[in-house]
């Protein structure tokens, strides 16, 4: 479950880092839900799939592209390294 914690805290990281300061607000949320996402542990149900937005629309193009740089920015700052190895699914 992604708690508001893990929301709070993936609006500072965005905030602090500046990522995507001249997108729309559909891509900031992609953008935020992949950060609270990977702050959460990446609990099943709570990805890229929980896109808000209809199919073949821009809205959900955009959701989805935020999602993508969120996830390859996630991966690429170490996001999931401080995750303890009970959230990662380890032991």
């Amino acid at each position: 479950m992604i708690a508001q914690h893990h929301h709070d805290e993936a609006t500072a990281m965005i905030a602090t880092a500046g990522w995507g300061k001249d997108r729309s607000p559909e891509w900031h949320a992609g953008l935020h839900n992949a950060v609270a996402w990977h702050l959460a542990g990446q609990p099943m149900g709570h990805g890229r799939s929980t896109c808000p937005h209809a199919p073949k629309t821009a809205q959900r193009d955009a959701w989805l592209d935020g999602w993508a740089v969120g996830q390859a920015a996630c991966l690429r700052e170490g996001i999931d390294a401080f995750l303890q190895p009970h959230q990662r699914g380890g032991a």
